[in-house]
């Protein structure tokens, strides 16, 4: 019999660290900040999430450049220039939209503007013949179409292909065409300049005929009005009385100061009919609740006189029969007063209404009297329009028929000068390389591109991805330190387990999980016995040192081990830790108390019955279900035969009795429990144990589950002693870490008789 000096473990407070973790661990709490090399941590963690982004970009570039159909594009500069415009006339210069005026921005703009005009687009289509070229035949070619729609659908398509850039501060205009045809675009490019100077002499040659036939109509006119201006005038001022006032700004018009007064009577009326139609309709609409009514003092006094009589009637009628005299007298001058107030209310209402359509009748009789003085007041001043109009007329009637003399000379003698103002300064060359698309620059950009959006897809990943990845946050999200961190042994796999795409998956109704709660976990493996230098076992037995730490006084000798999730490899756990204790001299049994899915028995190849349910239950006596193993010094108690109801067994007297029967007789006890989230097993059992050790899962365990384990224990008051990192990466956790597989292989060196193996499956 071992006697038992156990000390006390101190009870954490629910969701607050202890003293000893504060002591410790002062920045337990504290948001972790992230350095340069967290990030390349980060890069190199997610290194697949960036590769494979920058490869997706590249590849869908690559298949762009090769399937698209190459364009080319060839281009000319020529040089416009703005002919001298010669004499002009000033702002009535007839010639000087067809000259291009002075305005040189203006007139580059308008030159811009017809090189990629639709009419000079139709001439380099007909005379190139392009309606027949391969890249056009997709818009002749189509069936009903009117020759209009046709015409058009042409020109647009032109259009596009053509490019028309404006080189700065500069006479030149660069001109290109894009084609997929190398020929054809240099063919465009250089008839362009050729047709565009063709445009402009057909258009000034057709619009000096036209100003010239303009200007002989004119001066046949000319004569005839310039001798009848005069007589025109002097009839027409003494036909309209205008003798001396030749504008309406003179105040002193009567008429004027008639309208103006008018004006401001119509507007005095309409104010004083908009006021009172307010109070009419507010009349008509309250009745007697109107304000004009409520605030008349009359009516008010009526009201008062109305209201003090109808209480002393109300008074007498509790003394006094309908009949009595006095009750009679009092009624009737009740009623008088009700007959005075209701025709003092109906006669402020006719008041109102008849003063209503006083002011609209007023209104109506202004409104007429000021639209007759209005339309005088116009008629006097369309006469004075037409009278200046006449006058200016007669001034510049003169003066217009000697510069069109003038100007029919310049323009007879300018029509048989047409300047070239339009020169090409370097013609088209045959293009070799494609414009559409640039190869290299496509997949540069994709490049550029592909690698920002991987390091943003990296980086969304790490921010999506929940799990516990280094030890500091795993203290930091817990509350909890770490005792140990367990390797992944290279050339392992972890668990298969939900990962970040399966667990932003599972929020979707349709999706089906891959890992159905019935899928058995895996074999454990009893590495520190296997293989005693593998970098597994000597992670354990650094758990099992911290663990012997963990307490003061003396180690604990009741231990639960559970984890928060399944496939989290606390069952490997278990069996390591129980065998690295067996083999450090000290008595130990591992009891399975997962009762809903029990394995442990696998590992040392025993039966799973009878165990522990049997005996729970009464079926099996204490011998019976204690078996040994190949481990000297470890003793293992399976779980039997799975019981409807586990957690009542574990809760049950029966359970503690053989705990403090085991306590006598064992060093240590290791209870490998079910999962802390969705069984309440493990914090029944932890209840009745001097310590309970969480195992969870690196890049798998979820913060939100490393926090709810913590709390679930804190509530049940179960003393946490601290969390295992199981199942590290290959240096997984180099960022902040204390787990480098690397160090470990370069002190030891690889032993080439010996097998790798996982801390947990």
């Amino acid at each position: 019999m071992l006697q038992d000096n156990r000390s006390p473990v101190a009870i954490p407070t629910p969701g607050v660290p202890s003293a000893r973790e504060m002591e410790y661990y002062p920045d337990l709490l504290s948001q972790e900040t992230l350095t340069f090399r967290d990030y390349l941590g980060i890069l190199r963690s997610r290194k697949w999430w960036l590769l494979g982004t920058l490869a997706g970009v590249l590849l869908l570039t690559g298949i762009f450049c090769l399937v698209v159909t190459p364009v080319y594009r060839a281009s000319t500069v020529i040089q416009i220039t703005q002919d001298n415009p010669g004499p002009q006339l000033g702002d009535n210069d007839p010639l000087a939209a067809i000259r291009g005026g002075a305005d040189l921005s203006k007139f580059q703009e308008t030159q811009n503007r017809i090189l990629a005009s639709r009419a000079l687009a139709w001439r380099l289509i007909e005379s190139l013949n392009l309606a027949d070229h391969p890249d056009f035949q997709e818009v002749s070619r189509q069936p009903d179409l009117t020759p209009e729609k046709r015409k058009n659908d042409l020109i647009d398509l032109f259009l596009k292909k053509l490019e028309i850039k404006p080189v700065k501060d500069s006479f030149l205009v660069e001109v290109s065409f894009l084609s997929s045809d190398q020929s054809l675009a240099q063919k465009v490019a250089n008839a362009l300049p050729r047709e565009y100077v063709q445009l402009a002499i057909d258009s000034r040659s057709q619009s000096f005929v036209i100003v010239r036939e303009w200007l002989e109509k004119q001066l046949e006119q000319m004569g005839q009005r310039l001798q009848a201006s005069t007589r025109k005038l002097f009839d027409y001022s003494r036909k309209a009385d205008i003798f001396v006032m030749e504008d309406l700004g003179g105040k002193d018009t009567v008429l004027f100061q008639k309208y103006v007064e008018l004006g401001g009577l119509l507007t005095k009326a309409q104010s004083e009919r908009l006021a009172k139609e307010a109070i009419y309709r507010q009349l008509k609409e309250k009745g007697p609740d109107a304000s004009p009514i409520t605030n008349h003092p009359l009516i008010a006094q009526l009201r008062q006189e109305y209201v003090a009589q109808n209480a002393k009637v109300a008074s007498l009628a509790r003394i006094y029969l309908p009949g009595h005299p006095e009750m009679q007298a009092e009624n009737a001058k009740l009623q008088e007063l009700s007959s005075r107030l209701a025709a003092e209310v109906k006669r402020l209402q006719e008041s109102a209404r008849a003063d209503y359509e006083a002011a609209s009748r007023a209104e109506k009789l202004l409104s007429e009297a000021f639209e007759t003085h209005k339309q005088q007041l116009a008629h006097l001043q369309d006469s004075l329009i037409d009278f200046q109009m006449l006058k200016r007329d007669t001034q510049t009637t003169e003066k217009l028929y000697q510069a069109l003399l003038a100007r029919m000379g310049e323009t007879t003698v300018a029509s048989t000068m047409v300047a070239s103002n339009v020169a090409v300064i370097d013609p088209a060359d045959l293009p070799v390389e494609p414009h559409f698309p640039k190869t290299l620059l496509f997949l540069a950009l994709a490049g550029v591109i592909g690698l920002g959006g991987g390091i943003g897809a990296a980086f969304l990943a790490e921010y999506l991805d929940d799990t516990l990845k280094t030890s500091e946050e795993a203290e930091r999200i817990c509350q909890t330190p770490i005792l140990g961190v367990v390797p992944l042994a290279p050339g392992e796999k972890a668990l298969p387990g939900p990962g970040l795409t399966d667990r932003l998956l599972a929020h979707l109704p349709f999706f089906r999980s891959p890992f159905p709660p019935g899928e058995p976990e895996g074999q454990a493996d009893l590495v520190v016995v296997e293989q005693p230098r593998s970098p597994v076992s000597e992670a354990v037995r650094h758990l099992r040192t911290s663990l012997m730490l963990s307490a003061s006084g003396q180690p604990p000798r009741t231990l639960v081990i559970t984890s928060p999730n399944p496939r989290e490899g606390k069952s490997t756990i278990s069996l390591n830790l129980a065998a690295s204790l067996a083999l450090g001299q000290r008595r130990t049994i591992l009891l399975d108390c997962d009762l809903r899915r029990p394995r442990l028995h696998q590992a040392f190849n025993l039966p799973s019955q009878p165990g522990l349910t049997n005996y729970l239950t009464g079926s099996a006596a204490l011998e019976e279900i204690i078996l040994p193993t190949p481990v000297e010094n470890l003793w293992f108690v399976p779980a039997g035969p799975v019981p409807p109801n586990p957690a009542e067994l574990l809760q049950s007297p029966r359970f503690r009795t053989l705990l403090a029967q085991l306590q006598q007789e064992y060093h240590h006890l290791l209870l490998d429990t079910p999962p802390v989230l969705g069984f309440s097993d493990a914090r029944v059992v932890a209840a009745l144990a001097d310590g309970v050790l969480l195992v969870v899962k690196h890049q798998g365990t979820s913060r939100a589950s490393g926090r709810l384990a913590r709390q679930l224990f804190a509530r049940a008051q179960a003393p946490l002693l601290g969390l295992v990192l199981n199942q590290v990466q290959p240096n997984g956790l180099g960022r902040n870490g204390h787990y480098h597989q690397g160090y470990y292989n370069l002190y030891y060196g690889d032993s080439p008789g010996e097998t790798r193996a996982s801390a947990g499956r």
